[in-house]
């Protein structure tokens, strides 16, 4: 079966259709070459909440105050991951179950949100920032004067490296 595969919402209907229709969760399986654990979360979340479970949510965050809920429910309550889904309207198992790892290893911080991807490499130099405000009139003389002071320089160099290569094509002949 193939993996990470994205199905929009009429083609699920399609299939919990077929399925209240008689068509097996197995037999569904092997015609759509899906698993049966796909098709079972669609069934159930169409069942919690209509058309409205189908449709691709965007990431939602929860606060450490819901995850504390959720795992007190399924250990207390004795839900299984799949209950504890459609209870509290949680997309995947898997959510549930890295927070219940996180809060046995290290307790209520391990419920913190944490920021995702990748940190940012460049810290904003300072100097960047005071460009962009407006300069006085002596500070863009002061600028002006170090460009042409580098430019001079450069302007040195380049005629001090043509004159060592003049000199060395001369002693070459």
């Amino acid at each position: 079966m193939k993996k990470n595969r994205k199905h929009g919402t009429e083609f699920k209907l399609q299939v919990i259709n077929d399925n209240l229709k008689g068509f097996s969760i197995n037999s569904l399986s092997k015609k759509w070459d899906i698993s049966t654990s796909v098709i079972r979360k669609w069934i159930d979340h169409h069942g919690s909440d209509g058309e409205k479970g189908l449709s691709g949510k965007r990431r939602r965050y929860y606060t450490k105050e819901f995850k504390l809920t959720v795992i007190r429910a399924y250990k207390d309550n004795g839900l299984s991951l799949r209950d504890c889904c459609l209870h509290f309207n949680i997309r995947d198992q898997s959510s549930i179950s890295s927070w219940i790892a996180k809060y046995e290893q290290q307790g209520l911080d391990g419920l913190n949100e944490q920021k995702k991807g990748r940190p940012p490499t460049m810290k904003r130099d300072k100097s960047i920032s005071k460009e962009a405000k407006s300069l006085t009139r002596l500070e863009e003389l002061e600028r002006e004067n170090l460009y042409l002071k580098a430019e001079i320089d450069f302007l040195k160099k380049l005629d001090a490296l043509t004159l060592l290569k003049q000199t060395q094509q001369k002693k070459k002949r």
